[in-house]
């Protein structure tokens, strides 16, 4: 099996490649497919996934669930310890300190680039539509792919190649902290009227009052992490 998947990993299917649009190998989809599961919360922080029981349950061999774990982390969504496997990053403070500041420096500079040109990005517009259009039990998932989709095209409307690869490196583990952050909105809207505000502040032309609005924007999901910091160690699943 090991060398079929390599095989798989490795190559896209002649189909694919006749399509022009080659399908994801082995790698690739079950990585994608160990993502989801983790944003949905299906592992715990701190959890491990051991590579047999997650091989057998997805009928690939260790190797392949391996290199797809490898994938997950170099996006953040998944970290290593060496001869003991891989686990579901648990942030303390100085992880949620340190990603958010990052996030804040990223983002502040392509909201400056917004202002000056005085085009809103269209994602951020949509993104804040799905947030409204979310029922009081929208499934956490939803409203955390609407956050994500916002911010991502913030920085993508900055129109800077160097910001946009820096947060893409960072994107994973922000993904992780917006997934933790849907427990603190009791109602949709509260999310809405958050990003609502940050529209409005780009709308303004006045870089002063965006950054002002962005800055309480990531202070307030800065707090609210720490605050909600858990002390739970790494367990085995």
């Amino acid at each position: 099996m090991e060398l079929l998947d390599k095989i798989n990993a490795s190559a896209p299917s002649e189909a694919a490649e006749a399509d022009g649009a080659p399908k994801p190998t082995v790698v690739e989809s079950l990585a994608s497919r160990l993502k989801s599961r983790i944003l949905n919360g299906d592992f715990e922080p701190g959890a491990f996934l051991r590579d047999v029981k997650m091989a057998e349950e997805y009928e690939v061999s260790r190797h392949t669930f391996r290199t797809a774990a490898l994938v997950l982390v170099n996006q953040g969504v998944l970290r290593q310890i060496v001869n003991r496997g891989f686990y579901v990053p648990e942030f303390g403070p100085d992880d949620i300190v340190d990603i958010t500041r990052l996030r804040g420096l990223l983002e502040g500079e392509a909201v400056r680039m917004i202002v000056l040109n005085g085009t809103i990005p269209e994602g951020a517009v949509r993104a804040a539509r799905v947030m409204n259009d979310a029922t009081r039990n929208a499934p956490p998932s939803l409203l955390a792919a609407a956050d994500r989709d916002f911010h991502r095209s913030i920085i993508a409307a900055g129109g800077s190649p160097r910001i946009q690869r820096s947060y893409d490196v960072l994107e994973g583990e922000i993904e992780l902290l917006l997934v933790q952050r849907q427990a603190f909105y009791h109602d949709p809207h509260d999310m809405v009227d958050e990003h609502e505000e940050l529209l409005d502040a780009m709308r303004s032309r006045d870089f002063e009052t965006a950054r002002s609005a962005f800055e309480e924007h990531w202070d307030d999901l800065r707090g609210k992490l720490l605050r909600n910091a858990s002390g739970r160690g790494i367990k085995l699943v």
